[in-house]
């Protein structure tokens, strides 16, 4: 089966020209599916694609520009044009880039769509039995690889300038970014790695042995799939350190789906900060399992927006000795590595425990009402309310009630309730297309106006204003 993506800019062409053919009767499977060029190298990286069709007036990127790329990282995928454009200039164009064929958009329909793919497979036959033929791609020996520190990752090659290279550096995903090289000169170079790379990149050696014959592109995807753990969960992030091999990216990790989800779950609960065996074995599942640094960096940064008053971890500021605990310093953005976080989350735990004690509150009942809010915003769309949370936790309404106004910095429970259910609005305001009415009925609110007027005194817009907000945001390239 030939695995093919459609890479075209207007979403209705490419679901237009999936939906136009019985593909599997050709012997093809559209894999996937991409609006730009960034986003087919992107895919490329990530999954086996044999073809791809691909348009050639696309902004940024274009068709031609994208074939080129592919061919000199991923020489065995082959493309496809799809034009507008009936010249010979651009077809003379698209063949010498190594197309092994076009489309012309507007004159494709189902009485032509036959021959037109027949013809189609039988060149990418042709086209892999040559290559086949000829010789298949050299083999992966060595490469020193970049990973970004903290969450910014750069579209633009760093700068390896004095590293005798085979070839240009490429881009990977998860903002990797690679460059080949004799592994003495790689050595040589990550011993002295200039300033500008080693303040913003974490750098390694990844190196092929005895019995890892791979092509270039399969050790791509490994490295791209599992390196970015291996240097997150490393002892020093020290460059210039033992080379990575590929069969220690090939290692196992921990477990996932389930029995990790229902980790994550456990955790939320938040007892390691505030008991000694729990902290101890949540460190210790994260070193043995060693998650998947992208998610559980993305729950910690989440974790420190979420909890940071109500556990008292806005008391460090920057400058002090310890790393800055306050979500609006955004210190938490410049962490890359797990030695920085436990030394983190080990600050967060002695700040809460400091809570604890300031508040005149034991373990056992601050654990209690860490659920409560846990509870409150898993069920902020229910008909919610102080009695029922109280239940929950084994609290009586008085004692929980006094204890949650303390715990909450003063705040009342209806106040916070209604605080959550704002939260989970903007959220759907945010990733969803629903009306205002039904928003308001999925946090929690039975009267829509009342909703509206609420969200207004709170953030100064209505819903409806805030979403356009946030769509105007994205349309002008903001984060």
């Amino acid at each position: 089966m030939i695995k093919a993506l459609v890479v075209d800019d207007e979403k209705r062409v490419r679901r237009g020209f999936i939906a136009l053919v019985d593909w599997s009767a050709y012997g093809i499977a559209i894999v996937g599916e991409a609006k730009d060029g960034a986003s087919a190298m992107a895919l490329l990286g990530e999954r086996d694609v044999d073809m791809m069709f691909v348009d050639i007036g696309m902004p940024g990127m274009s068709g031609f520009e994208l074939i080129e790329q592919a061919r000199s990282r991923y020489p065995r995928t082959k493309a496809v044009i799809l034009t507008c454009y009936h010249e010979f200039d651009y077809v003379q164009e698209a063949l010498r880039l190594g197309a092994i064929d076009y489309i012309v958009k507007t004159l494709l329909n189902k009485s032509n769509v036959d021959e037109t793919l027949q013809r189609i497979v039988k060149r990418f036959d042709w086209e892999r039995r040559h290559v086949t033929a000829a010789g298949t791609q050299r083999p992966f020996e060595s490469a020193v690889v970049l990973a970004p520190k903290g969450t910014a990752a750069s579209e633009e090659a760093p700068a390896f300038a004095g590293l005798a290279t085979d070839g240009k550096p490429r881009r990977l995903a998860g903002g990797l970014w690679l460059c080949q090289a004799p592994a003495q000169q790689a050595d040589e170079w990550l011993r002295e790695l200039p300033a500008h790379i080693a303040g913003k990149w974490q750098a390694a050696r990844v190196t092929a042995g005895e019995d890892d014959r791979v092509s270039a592109r399969e050790a791509e995807r490994l490295i791209a799939g599992r390196l970015p753990a291996r240097l997150f969960y490393a002892a020093s992030g020290e460059p210039g350190g033992r080379p990575v091999a590929l069969s220690e990216l090939r290692a196992e990790g921990g477990p996932a789906g389930a029995e990790l989800d229902a980790a994550f779950g456990e955790w939320a609960e938040c007892r390691w900060l505030l008991y000694g065996d729990d902290w101890r074995r949540f460190v210790a599942q994260i070193e043995q399992w060693q998650p998947d640094p992208a998610r559980l960096q993305a729950w910690l940064r989440s974790l420190a927006a979420e909890w940071a008053v109500y556990l008292g971890w806005s008391g460090l500021q920057e400058g002090e000795a310890s790393p800055s605990l306050s979500p609006s310093l955004d210190a938490t953005e410049a962490l890359y590595a797990w030695r920085q976080w436990k030394s983190w989350l080990s600050a967060a735990a002695l700040l809460t425990q400091q809570r604890l004690v300031e508040l005149s509150l034991s373990r056992e009942v601050f654990a209690s009402l860490i659920r409560a809010v846990l509870y409150m915003k898993g069920h902020a769309g229910e008909d919610l309310n102080q009695d029922e949370v109280a239940r929950r936790i084994g609290m009586s309404r008085s004692y929980f009630s006094q204890c949650f106004k303390r715990f909450a910095s003063g705040e009342p429970f209806g106040d916070a309730l209604r605080k959550l259910r704002l939260a989970a609005a903007k959220e759907l305001l945010r990733a969803t297309d629903l009306p205002i009415r039904d928003i308001a009925g999925r946090v929690g609110f039975e009267d829509d106006k009342y909703f509206s007027r609420l969200f207004r005194d709170r953030t100064g817009m209505l819903p409806s204003e805030y979403r356009s907000a946030l769509q105007g945001a994205l349309e002008g390239g903001a984060p």
